[in-house]
């Protein structure tokens, strides 16, 4: 997508906009029952990069039913996959798959607001032995990190100076920004991906700041509404400091795009 420089703020606020008002249109039981397919799909999502990784068969080489689009493939999660046949994994065959277990860490966020829960993804990292880091935000664009212990170590957080929302923090000690560098898979909040992995944040710049750090191979995901994931290149206005996730994951599939 073409944009000048002075529309640009103002088209990525209109999708927000729109996102946020579609999202609050949703009963709690809804959201709820998102997040658990969210986690349930995670447990997918780490087996076939893992078996993939070590030179196993994938779910496409096990027989499942795949469709070539977009130059992704759509693999419906049965057999060895061992997840709900009404989920399917969308895989990019020619792209590597990096092993999400290379130094034993995952980065992602404590939820809020209208965002898919992620409390049940972060449980299922924790339950395969990774060591998982989430956001400790301190002052504008400070980059900090804590290690998640479960949903009982969490604290909630007073709002901003501003009224803004702000996520629960763990108790642990607080670390420094560098330590995203020891993740292999990082997720990310997105108000909205296309195809061509461009994300749209909160706005205001810290994911963009953490993105920078992660190492070259990690994976990076972007994670949203399934409404929110567009099946077209140039849909999300960008700019030349943007930084494309790897692949999106909503509650309803995974879409792997670099």
């Amino acid at each position: 997508m073409n944009n000048t420089a002075g529309n640009i703020d103002a088209l990525k606020q209109g999708i927000r906009h729109e996102a946020i008002a579609k999202r609050k249109g949703m009963r709690e039981s809804e959201r709820a029952e998102a997040g658990a397919r969210l986690g349930k799909l995670v447990i997918s999502l780490l087996d076939n990069l893992q078996n993939e990784s070590n030179g196993g068969s994938s779910c496409a080489d096990s027989g499942a039913e795949t469709s070539d689009a977009n130059h992704s493939r759509t693999v419906s999660t049965n057999g060895s996959c061992d997840i709900d046949t009404d989920h399917t994994l969308n895989i990019e065959t020619s792209t590597p798959i990096i092993n999400p277990y290379s130094g034993d860490t995952a980065a992602a966020y404590v939820s809020m607001g209208t965002e898919v829960p992620t409390l049940g993804l972060l449980d299922e990292l924790g339950k395969r032995g990774l060591r998982v880091l989430v956001p400790r935000l301190g002052s504008g664009r400070d980059i900090r990190w804590s290690e998640y212990g479960g949903k009982s170590g969490l604290r909630e957080m007073p709002r901003t100076a501003t009224g803004g929302l702000r996520p629960a923090e763990p108790d642990g000690r607080t670390l420094g920004p560098e330590a995203i560098a020891d993740a292999g898979i990082v997720f990310i909040p997105a108000f909205a991906i296309d195809l061509d992995g461009t994300r749209l944040g909160r706005g205001g710049g810290w994911y963009d700041q953490v993105l920078g750090l992660c190492r070259p191979d990690a994976l990076k995901i972007g994670v949203c509404w399934d409404w929110e994931f567009t099946d077209r290149h140039h849909a999300v206005p960008s700019e030349s400091h943007d930084i494309a996730v790897d692949a999106a994951l909503t509650p309803e599939r995974f879409i792997r795009l670099r």
